[in-house]
């Protein structure tokens, strides 16, 4: 009678474990050659190197995976959940505790040492130093404590070693990475023909974008035969607030656009991008015989969570015949939540928008994405060249136009190739950690955690509002991220007051008990606290607000 898999294990074997084989026999590994781990035997732990051989690897590399599991344990318990910034120490007092006598580099390491070693290295010279983002007061960047599901999703990606570049070099990771994407165009509320890629960050991501707006709509609005360059940029013109990210002002810089093609309109006094000011922008620039080609907006800025009106630049997007992209990188998630989803609207009327999952999805880093909405613009922008060596995909992927749907290629003919829709070749597999992630939290899971922390923002805006001592701007938050100051009896505007906030950011710092990061609004300095974490509670809100207010009674 065959034997059942989960019948009597083999020795090191979970019970439950899917065959080898799934759809057909169980078939053992090759085995190792005789001989094979001596080609290793200048390394103390060989059985680590040259893993074939299951017999002898198997148990080696369970005790270092749960050697390591421990360590990253005794990291949570021993030190983030204990100091949301790691042993108070400034940057050269932190080099000199790192580095030792030597005070920076030293030469690569020439001989092996063993993974216990390498481990209680990690403990000592590294784990006390780090900032936290699982401390339940840890409100800084936007670094939220990374879901198990994604951490663990991470370490099976990195193992499988899969490379999300042409499809060969990674069969099902492109069918994952599919899959997530339209997940997040659906988030976006993008329809059938959209798409997109899952980039580094949010910068790639916002790269991207203007890439796309100089070659395909700059291309079209000056009856181009070509993607412009050089002096056909000097007319362009990309209108953005005082608020956006940064990025988008580098990305024009790096496309070869002059500096004045970036038209920074201001906010208004709740940090909004409105459509009437950039239309009266878009009127000047017309009348002075410039080419407005783009409306960069945000949704969720970084400095105060703001929500730039992307219904009415829409409006003007449609009417001026613009390119609208929404850097939505941290506010997307908000439309993972039932409750909260009004709050970034209008995203499907954008041609592009930035969404980072390991902002408010919780995932580990890195995870950004760009979602366009004609997804077969990516690959007319990207997918010009054709290495050698990516030679099995290079025939063109399924379009609207061509019978396909526009968000990925099936067959022969028209396999999905991420290469051709961006700038990097060979890229980590991102999807897999979202994907579990989302298949173990589901939408409404993600909503809830999303929901927790707009509730301890607003907690957190009450409290300010309600104590003489502080104040918030804008005094309701319109996300996750509360702008505030310590007012005490005596202290004037201005650089008094922002050294004040420095100094309280500081102590905040030093004490461990949380963490905080500042910012400059209208001219002054505000502390921040970017509220991304799982871990916080109501009572975490307002231990950091008194523990704030006699640090600054100090």
């Amino acid at each position: 009678m065959p034997r059942h898999e989960d019948a009597d294990p083999a020795p090191g074997r979970s019970a439950g474990r899917a065959p080898r084989n799934p759809g057909g026999p169980s078939v053992p590994g090759e085995p190792a050659p005789p001989g094979f781990l001596d080609s290793f035997a200048w390394h103390p732990e060989p059985e680590l190197l040259g893993v074939r051989d299951e017999a002898v690897s198997r148990e080696a590399l369970r005790a270092a995976g749960a050697a390591t599991w421990e360590a990253a344990l005794d990291y949570l318990y021993d030190h983030a959940f204990v100091r949301a910034m790691g042993s108070p120490a400034g940057y050269a007092e932190l080099r000199r505790t790192y580095f030792g006598d030597a005070g920076g580099p030293g030469a690569a390491p020439a001989i092996p040492t063993s993974w216990p070693e390498l481990l209680d290295e990690f403990r000592a010279r590294i784990a006390p130093h780090t900032v936290s983002a699982w401390h339940p007061r840890s409100y800084g960047y936007f670094t939220p404590p990374p879901l198990t599901a994604s951490v663990l999703g991470e370490m099976l990606s990195q193992v499988t070693q899969q490379g999300v570049d042409v499809w060969h070099a990674g069969p099902v990771s492109a069918f994952v990475e599919e899959e997530v994407v339209r997940w997040l165009c659906d988030l976006v509320g993008y329809g059938p023909g959209s798409f997109g890629l899952l980039t580094s960050g949010g910068v790639m991501a916002n790269f991207i974008a203007m890439a796309l707006a100089r070659d395909v709509q700059a291309t079209r609005r000056l009856g181009l035969d070509r993607p412009p360059r050089g002096r056909d940029l000097e007319r362009l013109r990309i209108y953005t607030s005082d608020q956006t990210h940064f990025s988008i002002g580098r990305a024009i810089d790096e496309l070869g656009f002059p500096p004045e093609c970036l038209v920074l309109v201001e906010a208004d006094d709740d940090f909004r991008l409105r459509g009437a000011d950039v239309a009266a922008a878009v009127a000047a620039d017309r009348a002075a015989g410039l080419t407005p080609i783009a409306i960069s907006a945000v949704a969720g800025a970084t400095n105060t969570g703001s929500v730039d009106a992307i219904g009415e630049l829409a409006d003007v997007a449609t009417r001026e015949d613009l390119w609208l992209h929404v850097d939505a990188a941290y506010g997307a998630a908000a439309r993972l939540s039932a409750r909260d989803a009004r709050r970034v609207p209008d995203l499907d009327r954008a041609q592009s928008v930035t969404v980072d999952p390991h902002k408010w999805f919780f995932q580990a880093y890195d995870i950004g994405g760009l979602m366009v909405r004609r997804g077969a613009d990516l690959e007319a922008v990207f997918g010009s060249r054709r290495p050698e060596y990516y030679r099995s995909g290079h025939a063109p992927m399924p379009s609207p136009e061509h019978g396909g749907d526009g968000d990925a290629g099936h067959g022969e003919a028209g396999q999905l190739n991420f290469w051709k829709l961006g700038f990097e070749g060979t890229r980590r597999w991102r999807a897999l950690k979202l994907w579990l992630s989302w298949k173990h939290l589901g939408t409404a899971g993600f909503g809830r955690l999303v929901e927790a922390n707009i509730d301890l923002a607003a907690h957190l805006a009450r409290r300010v509002a309600a104590d003489p001592e502080f104040e918030a701007l804008p005094a309701v938050p319109p996300l996750s991220v509360v702008c505030f100051r310590h007012r005490p009896d005596g202290l004037a505007e201005g650089a008094e007051l922002d050294a004040h906030q420095d100094a309280i950011q500081a102590a905040l710092e030093e004490s461990g008990d949380g963490w905080l990061s500042t910012t400059r609004l209208r001219g002054g300095t505000w502390l921040r606290a970017g509220i991304l974490n799982t871990q916080a509670t109501v009572a975490d809100v307002d231990r950091l607000l008194e523990h704030l207010r006699v640090l600054g009674r100090g």
